[in-house]
């Protein structure tokens, strides 16, 4: 690369050298529970990582956290660096591989002559080859380098050269907006402790403001730019334009898969029957596709974080592993799906699960569902088995008492969750104790205490 186009990038990207008014962070919206996470990991050597679902927000974050190190930290301008590596100026230099990194922050070194510790946010950075050992190399050689990467494809953790970086990184996923993130934006001011009842008590005044908003949720997601677009076209727009990106950038271009139509269909069959259980065969069946062709599909959009995927609950780990097995299959993001896929009006039942799978996948190792005679949608352990169905409406239908009384029994359990719209209580059923509990509240809850306080640091 010349060094002119090496002065133009870095200008381009990083405008806050000169103006901090120009900063990129400016007219953001703050995502504080992950900056209450990233602030500390500032101070430690470690590599960190933001990983998550392309436009969820990570290069908004990696703004804000080098607004955070410039003007609470009083770090130099200079010393915080921002490299976008899917620029399209850069797009042609990428078969460079780390040697692409090199020239671009050792030009910097020369133009700029930081003192002190610099902090290199090097964004989308999955695209580089062996961009693990080139930041492990500096960072044995205990370089003054802080490294923030982010990435949306899960093989930013899996290649081969990930593994030199190991004990080395902390990551970080980041997802669209949660519920209370959502209603901060909706200038929805929230009352209250950080217990359920404590939410219900606080803030019965403003239960139909909320139960609105919940909907409205439940519906348009938490893409922010799609959240604060006002037209519809504009956010069925944005929703066309994310799924595109992430089909095309992140499952076709890594995987080199040929029938672009092919796999473009089946995630939009996916999205339009979420929820719903599925095996290979069937997904197959429309296209007339072969279970393997599925099989990979699948995991191309899990590395993706498109999809992820809740498989049977046993003990047994051969009958939860068994691909015969049917599965279900969630979103990652409500809007996604509903502005995507063509309906008469979206179902906020299948809506409000989704949301709640998601809500539970980010602080459980797996989420599964149990069948029986009826069916349990979700079961984790953490440590301990925990068992929740969902019922968006506060009429429920005995079935759903029914399938989370029989789980319980056949797995010797006392309690089991049960989500309404709105409806409250606690029942002794069959010697069981089944909670009903708002699903507003319960999203409100695990928005406010969304990163476990034990794991935002690492172990010395």
């Amino acid at each position: 690369m010349d060094k002119d186009l090496l002065n133009t990038l870095l200008t381009r990207w990083n405008p806050h050298f000169t103006d901090l008014a120009k900063g990129k962070w400016e007219g953001t919206v703050k995502r504080e529970k992950y900056l209450q996470r990233l602030k500390p990991l500032m101070d430690i050597p470690h590599v960190v990582i933001l990983s998550g679902v392309r436009r969820a927000g990570k290069s908004t974050l990696m703004q804000q956290t080098m607004e955070y190190l410039i003007k609470e930290k009083d770090v130099p301008a200079k010393n915080v660096v921002y490299i976008f590596l899917e620029d399209i100026l850069v797009q042609q230099y990428l078969s460079m591989g780390w040697e692409l990194l090199d020239q671009l922050y050792n030009h910097y070194l020369e133009t700029y002559n930081p003192e002190g510790k610099v902090y290199l946010f090097l964004d989308e950075i999955q695209g580089v080859k062996e961009f693990n050992r080139w930041a492990a190399s500096r960072y044995e050689r205990k370089e003054p380098i802080k490294f923030v990467f982010s990435g949306s494809r899960k093989a930013l953790l899996e290649s081969e050269s990930a593994t030199v970086l190991t004990g080395r990184n902390v990551l970080i996923n980041v997802y669209p907006l949660n519920f209370y993130e959502y209603l901060l934006i909706k200038n929805v001011p929230i009352k209250g402790e950080n217990s359920i009842q404590s939410l219900r008590d606080a803030n019965f005044d403003q239960q139909h403001t909320i139960l609105h908003h919940l909907s409205k949720y439940l519906y348009e997601g938490g893409y922010p730019e799609i959240v604060l677009a006002v037209a519809e076209e504009a956010k069925r727009a944005i929703a066309g334009s994310y799924y595109s990106d992430i089909v095309t950038r992140d499952v076709l271009r890594p995987n080199a898969v040929r029938n672009a139509h092919e796999i473009e269909l089946l995630g939009l069959q996916i999205m339009n029957e979420f929820t719903k259980t599925h095996t290979y065969s069937s997904l197959g069946r429309p296209q007339k596709l072969s279970v393997d062709t599925v099989k990979n599909y699948l995991d191309y959009f899990a590395k993706a974080h498109l999809f992820f995927t809740s498989t049977h609950f046993s003990y047994k780990t051969k009958e939860t592993q068994d691909i015969q097995r049917p599965r279900k299959i969630y979103v990652v993001d409500n809007g996604l799906r509903n502005f995507n896929v063509p309906q008469l009006r979206p179902d906020l039942g299948q809506c409000a699960e989704n949301t709640a799978y998601m809500e539970l996948q980010k602080n459980n190792v797996a989420v599964h569902y149990w069948k029986g005679k009826k069916e349990i949608d979700f079961v984790t352990m953490n440590p301990d088995l925990a068992f929740l169905n969902v019922s968006y409406t506060d009429d429920l239908h005995p079935r759903e008492v029914e399938s989370m009384v029989e789980g319980l029994k056949e797995f010797d359990k006392d309690k089991g969750i049960i989500l309404t719209k709105n409806y409250a209580d606690k029942k002794e059923i069959e010697g069981k104790t089944i909670e009903f509990i708002p699903l507003w509240a319960w999203l409100i809850l695990n928005g406010r205490v969304f990163f476990k306080e034990s794991n935002i640091l690492p172990e010395d």
